[in-house]
Protein backbone atom coordinates (compact mmCIF):
# COMPACT_ATOMS: atom_id res chain seq x y z
CA UNK A 1 0.00 0.00 0.00
CA UNK A 2 1.74 3.44 -1.49
CA UNK A 3 2.25 5.72 1.60
CA UNK A 4 0.66 9.25 1.73
CA UNK A 5 2.49 12.38 1.29
CA UNK A 6 3.30 14.19 4.84
CA UNK A 7 0.50 16.49 5.55
CA UNK A 8 1.48 20.01 4.97
CA UNK A 9 2.67 21.81 7.94
CA UNK A 10 0.18 24.22 9.34
CA UNK A 11 0.19 27.81 8.33
CA UNK A 12 -0.73 30.76 10.83
CA UNK A 13 -3.91 31.95 9.81
CA UNK A 14 -3.14 34.77 6.99
CA UNK A 15 -3.61 38.07 8.36
CA UNK A 16 -7.47 39.74 7.34
CA UNK A 17 -7.56 41.55 3.97
CA UNK A 18 -9.67 44.46 4.91
CA UNK A 19 -9.98 46.57 8.29
CA UNK A 20 -13.13 45.48 8.85
CA UNK A 21 -11.81 42.08 8.92
CA UNK A 22 -9.90 43.30 11.76
CA UNK A 23 -12.52 44.46 13.58
CA UNK A 24 -15.09 41.84 13.10
CA UNK A 25 -12.84 38.73 12.38
CA UNK A 26 -9.93 38.96 14.10
CA UNK A 27 -8.63 37.08 16.98
CA UNK A 28 -11.26 38.54 19.34
CA UNK A 29 -14.91 39.23 18.90
CA UNK A 30 -16.62 42.53 20.10
CA UNK A 31 -19.90 43.89 20.62
CA UNK A 32 -21.13 47.34 18.88
CA UNK A 33 -21.31 48.76 22.14
CA UNK A 34 -17.79 47.66 23.25
CA UNK A 35 -15.79 49.11 19.94
CA UNK A 36 -17.87 51.87 20.73
CA UNK A 37 -16.45 52.43 24.27
CA UNK A 38 -12.96 50.88 23.56
CA UNK A 39 -12.43 53.09 20.26
CA UNK A 40 -14.07 55.85 21.40
CA UNK A 41 -16.33 56.62 18.39
CA UNK A 42 -19.93 56.35 17.77
CA UNK A 43 -21.66 53.62 15.84
CA UNK A 44 -21.51 55.75 13.01
CA UNK A 45 -18.21 56.60 13.27
CA UNK A 46 -17.08 52.94 13.24
CA UNK A 47 -19.33 51.91 10.25
CA UNK A 48 -17.31 55.20 8.58
CA UNK A 49 -14.51 53.97 9.19
CA UNK A 50 -15.12 50.35 7.73
CA UNK A 51 -16.19 51.84 4.94
CA UNK A 52 -13.06 54.00 4.17
CA UNK A 53 -10.26 53.33 6.36
CA UNK A 54 -8.60 56.09 4.58
CA UNK A 55 -10.23 58.37 7.11
CA UNK A 56 -9.13 56.63 9.96
CA UNK A 57 -6.86 59.08 11.99
CA UNK A 58 -3.60 57.64 13.82
CA UNK A 59 -5.07 58.12 17.06
CA UNK A 60 -7.83 55.90 16.13
CA UNK A 61 -4.83 53.51 14.83
CA UNK A 62 -3.36 53.71 18.00
CA UNK A 63 -6.56 52.50 19.54
CA UNK A 64 -7.57 49.81 17.10
CA UNK A 65 -4.06 48.39 17.73
CA UNK A 66 -4.26 48.33 21.47
CA UNK A 67 -7.70 47.32 21.85
CA UNK A 68 -6.67 43.96 18.90
CA UNK A 69 -3.44 43.83 21.28
CA UNK A 70 -1.71 43.88 17.56
CA UNK A 71 1.17 45.89 16.38
CA UNK A 72 0.38 49.45 14.91
CA UNK A 73 2.56 48.50 12.04
CA UNK A 74 0.16 45.69 11.57
CA UNK A 75 -3.01 47.50 11.84
CA UNK A 76 -1.53 50.37 9.31
CA UNK A 77 -0.17 47.80 6.94
CA UNK A 78 -3.55 46.43 6.80
CA UNK A 79 -5.13 50.05 5.86
CA UNK A 80 -2.91 50.87 3.24
CA UNK A 81 -3.04 48.09 1.33
CA UNK A 82 -7.01 48.54 1.61
CA UNK A 83 -6.61 51.76 0.20
CA UNK A 84 -3.99 51.09 -1.81
CA UNK A 85 -6.20 48.52 -3.75
CA UNK A 86 -8.86 51.15 -4.12
CA UNK A 87 -11.03 48.70 -2.09
CA UNK A 88 -12.58 51.36 -0.39
CA UNK A 89 -14.96 54.10 -1.98
CA UNK A 90 -13.48 57.18 -3.57
CA UNK A 91 -13.03 60.04 -0.96
CA UNK A 92 -16.12 62.40 -0.51
CA UNK A 93 -18.79 59.34 -0.92
CA UNK A 94 -20.45 57.98 1.06
CA UNK A 95 -22.26 54.77 1.73
CA UNK A 96 -25.22 54.05 3.55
Amino acid sequence: MPTSPPPLPLKAAAPPRRFTDLLRHGRYSFTERELMEHLRMTYRTIKQREADPSTLTIAELLRVADLLNEPVQDVIAVVLAEVQAGVTPPAGTTSS
